[in-house]
């Protein structure tokens, strides 16, 4: 009884939630009020010094991964995210952030391949705008430059549902 009861209770759930959620991905609580707002690109600095302007997201989709040169799991998830920067090409705006020096990622990019645009010496914006950040972690941005979707750690399976979420 307790069982057939358990098994109702998640299948109604889990129905609940797949009828009633438009998202793929379960994002931290503290990260999930991110969801549905502006992302500040305007916060940061492109590679000449200068802030980028707010509408800079806007009318192309976004991944935006935010990472470490001494995070493993970073390191790890590199294959897929220029994989799905080779498949998606310039459809997308596929954007990394770290608090890391330019010089520190200069030199790790020698070593590794990275195929994003790099935003570095991030330390004060990333503390502005996360109460929270483990990296890696990664953000959809939609076209009105809004986040759509946060996930951590990108491997061979979400990789695909990311590509179909930017592809939409």
């Amino acid at each position: 009884m307790i069982t057939g009861l358990r098994f109702l209770s998640s299948f109604l759930l889990l129905l609940s939630l797949s009828l009633n959620a438009q998202r793929h991905f379960q994002a931290h609580p503290l990260l999930e009020k991110k969801i549905g707002q502006h992302f500040p690109i305007e916060n940061y600095k492109n590679k000449e010094g200068k802030n980028f302007r707010a509408d800079e997201l806007q009318g192309k989709v976004s991944l935006i991964n935010f990472w470490s040169t001494t995070c493993e799991p970073c390191i790890e998830e590199l294959p897929y995210l220029n994989k799905l920067k080779e498949t998606l090409g310039t459809k997308v705006n596929f954007i990394a952030i770290t608090h890391d020096p330019k010089e520190k990622v200069d030199r790790f990019l020698i070593n590794h391949t990275f195929n994003f645009i790099h935003i570095t010496d991030s330390v004060k914006e990333l503390q502005s705008y996360f109460s929270l950040i483990r990296n890696p972690l990664n953000f959809i941005i939609d076209k009105q430059g809004n986040v759509q979707e946060i996930t951590g750690n990108i491997d061979e399976e979400k990789m695909k549902l990311i590509i179909a979420i930017l592809n939409e």
